[in-house]
């Protein structure tokens, strides 16, 4: 009986198989264009080709580069980004290829050509805003002030980044927490949250060496009194030079909670320089239990000085060890300096590993461990438990300790 009620099933699937085969025989030779698959490449591009529209010069060590799509463009107009997202540049540099991640300052409207919000220009084409500090010996950001000028032509990655808001998982209160150039994501919020005429309530409390480390002072004073009952900014200064109408000190759990009614019922975003998020998780927990999810950090690249991070052992600063990379069938034996990550001594070696946001979190340069010793840097260890546990590392967090032997994954780097 089991048998025979089972036949008609049969005969449906064969039909269905059938008919199948019928439709791939008679579809066209030629591959239409799937719009949902153009739509997901347009919205998140392996690659943007952009030009250098105007550099601004915001104060001695700052300068914003507004970035436009290059003429032909692909995609044609510039992706879509959630405020605090960030794009990776590539760069060729004394023949070392290299990136580096920078938070989008502008708004997300701006991309699609829409600056009304903010005192910025009508309509036009989209465009892309980060702002890179000269830091004394910067490799990357000296490179940039000498060579980007308007017209040059730049390669980035599509936006990347967690490091935004979400309804679903964060309150309306936010609280932002920036220190210098920490303060680019927050500007995107604001201009975004602006122009949208709704969204979160934001309070910025925003600590500089002195009045002259400010940015975009005068921008977003001018936010704060058109939406008094949305946006807030409360500065603080390492130096106030006498000043006496300035607050002087750190973004501490006092200054914290002197303008933050009820910490429990805020989301802390925090952007800004290595050494404040130590310091800032000491002081946030001074404020009572907060949740896990309550507290965000946006990636913040490689410490100046990974020797001062707690953990790191004396004994190995200053040491060169050999780090053998295997790709595929091939393998190269490079120096590496243990103060160094070894994503930099991989590129210093002439090999193109592919890296997004040097800081441990998107997992593009993902490798395997197989020998050695290395210190990862415990607030920038972005890996999966199953990754820890089969020896797989991020090297742009990862420092070398002893002699080594990594595998990249084939495809992911080359030679220069």
């Amino acid at each position: 009986m089991a048998v025979i009620k089972l036949v008609p099933g049969l005969f449906a699937l064969l039909r269905m198989r059938n008919d199948r085969v019928s439709r791939i025989n008679a579809a066209p030779a030629e591959r239409k264009p799937d719009p949902i698959s153009e739509m997901a490449r347009a919205m998140h591009p392996e690659e943007l080709r952009l030009v250098v529209r105007s550099v601004t010069q915001e104060n001695e060590t700052a300068r914003t580069y507004r970035l436009a799509a290059a003429a032909p463009a692909e995609p044609p107009a510039l992706p879509v980004f959630q405020p605090g997202q960030y794009i990776s540049v590539k760069l060729s540099i004394d023949g070392i290829q290299t990136s580096r991640a920078y938070t989008i300052a502008s708004a997300p409207a701006e991309a699609g050509g829409d600056s009304r919000e903010a005192g910025g220009p009508d309509g036009g084409s989209g465009f892309y805003e980060i702002t890179v500090r000269r830091k004394p010996g910067g490799f990357a950001s000296g490179y940039i002030w000498e060579n980007w000028k308007g017209g040059t032509e730049v390669i980035a990655t599509g936006p990347h980044g967690d490091f935004h808001y979400s309804p679903l998982r964060d309150t309306p209160e936010i609280v932002a927490l920036a220190g210098g150039t920490g303060i680019t994501p927050f500007r995107s919020m604001m201009r975004q949250w602006a122009g949208e005429g709704e969204g979160p309530k934001l309070t910025l409390l925003y600590g500089c060496r002195d009045r002259s480390d400010e940015l975009f002072s005068e921008e977003i004073a001018e936010l704060c009194r058109k939406h008094p009952d949305r946006f807030r900014r409360i500065n603080t200064y390492e130096k106030v030079n006498g000043d006496p109408g300035l607050r002087q000190g750190y973004l501490d759990a006092a200054f914290i909670g002197a303008h933050v009614d009820d910490p429990a019922a805020a989301t802390f975003f925090v952007c800004g320089p290595t050494v404040m998020y130590g310091f800032l998780r000491g002081e946030l927990a001074r404020l009572g239990k907060l949740e896990r999810k309550q507290t965000r950090f946006e990636a913040c690249g490689a410490p100046d000085d990974v020797a001062r991070t707690p953990g790191f052992p004396a004994e190995a600063k200053g040491r060169v060890v050999r780090a053998t990379v295997r790709i595929g069938q091939k393998e190269q034996t490079i120096p590496a300096a243990s103060t160094e990550s070894l994503l930099v001594s991989i590129e210093r070696a002439g090999l193109i590993l592919d890296s997004r946001c040097r800081s441990g979190e998107c997992g593009i340069c993902r490798s395997r461990l197989v020998s050695g010793d290395v210190f990862i840097l415990p607030d920038n260890d972005g890996r999966r438990a199953a990754d820890k546990d089969l020896g797989y590392i991020h090297p742009c967090s990862t420092y070398p300790l002893t002699d080594l032997v990594v595998e990249i994954p084939p495809g992911k780097t080359a030679q220069t």
